[in-house]
């Protein structure tokens, strides 16, 4: 895990680690990566989640690749995890500049 993250990656890492104290389990991962990657450039949200899950950036961008292609999530799983979020503070998320 990198030891440090980039300041403005600060409150997406608290806020995934807040909704997921435990850890992103696989049937959350592609669905979240692709809530996120709606807000998020891909760069950025490799970054954070590596950050949060210790995988390698160059693994965790090639799933970002992956979510927009072969591991598309269903919409209705997007919509479960937009929901758990809601419960950890997305909604000031997405205020932030």
């Amino acid at each position: 895990m990198q030891s440090t993250i980039a300041p403005h990656l600060k409150s997406t890492c608290e806020l995934i680690q807040r909704a997921f104290p435990k850890g992103i389990d696989s049937t959350h991962y592609f669905p979240l990566l692709a809530l996120l990657n709606e807000e998020m450039s891909d760069r950025n949200l490799a970054e954070a989640i590596a950050y949060c899950t210790e995988k390698p950036y160059p693994v965790v961008l090639n799933d970002i690749y992956a979510m927009r292609s072969t591991h598309s999530p269903a919409f209705d799983a997007i919509a479960r995890v937009k929901k758990h979020l809601l419960e950890y503070g997305y909604e000031q998320w997405l205020e932030e500049d």
